[in-house]
């Protein structure tokens, strides 16, 4: 009852005015039409790319080579062999350790991340020191909004990418469902760039397979074969345990100390876009942007903190009250 009211807020505020009224954007055209496109610019604090670094992680491990598990790993190591490139001089591993090698002075990210996915679990911090062969403009931060779970037209693609020290948003609003085709043929080469990486929350579970299941029936071809990091699964690795929820809203509150005003629930997304198909009204529009937006901005705000580039939302971290409970009782146990 809370949002509907909400709604109806918007509705008498917004009466009579225009998209181009309330939104500070521009009209995007292609060869599949035309979207409407709303731009803005946060601060954010990403570490630059450090493939001295990443390599080093990489090459420490010696389990990625296949049949390395623990007890072998163990043996190599107290017989010398505690590097990927000491496997070089092993008759039993030195082809594999010699390809990923190769994989790593060729820089193949998404190679490298399938690698160590096939060996560790999608959550492993490994992934992360990965991600560190990526310069901080190669990343992109993908966040949608639809009109249902599945089939459904998308409404909303929001995309930020790190413009010096500022993460810039780009959101492809659809001011008619006729302008999908246009919205994803318009996000289109900014997936597809060359070293680009994909930055999701739950995004390999929905955002990464609705685009793709949406360019398939617009018939746009598209592979979107691209290194990506699914913060979900980092976050539950992290803090699973510390908190009740890794939700993306409850890891605002209690790591990034965002708090949201007016904030619309997902949920209600398709009954706020719909209340503007059917009334013309803008007004109903404005939160689900504003929800979009902020999503991104946690994101890129997430992704440096689990990196370790993020300072102050370490800081903030280490004031969760339930978190350094459960690091008391941890402790206490030893």
């Amino acid at each position: 009852m809370e949002a509907l009211r909400f709604r109806d807020t918007l509705i008498n505020d917004y009466h009579g005015l225009a998209i181009e009224d309330v939104f500070n954007g521009r009209e995007v055209r292609c060869s599949s039409g035309s979207c409407y496109a709303i731009e803005s610019r946060n601060p954010i604090s990403l570490g630059a790319r450090e493939r001295e670094r990443a390599t080093a992680a990489i090459f420490c491990d010696i389990s990625l080579i296949r049949g390395i598990g623990p007890a072998t790993r163990q043996r190599l190591e107290e017989r010398g062999y505690r590097t990927v490139p000491d496997l070089l001089g092993h008759p039993r591993y030195r082809r594999e350790a010699g390809r990923l090698l190769d994989l790593v002075a060729g820089g193949d990210t998404r190679e490298l991340v399938n690698w160590i996915e096939r060996r560790h679990r999608q959550s492993d911090p490994l992934l992360l020191e990965a991600s560190r062969f990526h310069a901080p403009e190669d990343f992109a931060f993908l966040d949608i909004e639809t009109l249902g779970l599945s089939s459904r037209p998308i409404i909303l693609i929001g995309l930020g990418r790190v413009e010096r020290d500022s993460i810039v948003l780009r959101q492809y609003l659809l001011r008619s469902i006729e302008e999908e085709t246009a919205a994803l043929a318009a996000v289109l080469p900014d997936l597809e760039a060359e070293r680009t990486a994909l930055v999701t929350f739950n995004g390999r579970a929905f955002d990464l397979p609705y685009i793709r299941d949406r360019l398939t029936s617009k018939g746009i071809p598209a592979t979107l074969d691209l290194p990506h990091f699914d913060l979900l699964r980092f976050s539950r690795r992290r803090w699973r345990g510390y908190l009740p929820s890794c939700r993306l809203g409850s890891l605002e509150t209690a790591v990034l100390n965002i708090t949201r005003t007016d904030d619309l629930p997902s949920a209600m997304v398709p009954e706020f876009y719909e209340t503007y198909l059917r009334t013309g009204n803008p007004g109903p529009l404005i939160p689900i942007v504003e929800h979009n937006r902020q999503d991104i901005i946690s994101l890129a705000r997430l992704f440096a903190l689990l990196r370790g580039d993020d300072r102050t939302a370490a800081t903030e971290e280490a004031s969760i009250p339930e978190m350094r409970q459960n690091r008391d009782e941890m402790r206490s146990q030893r």
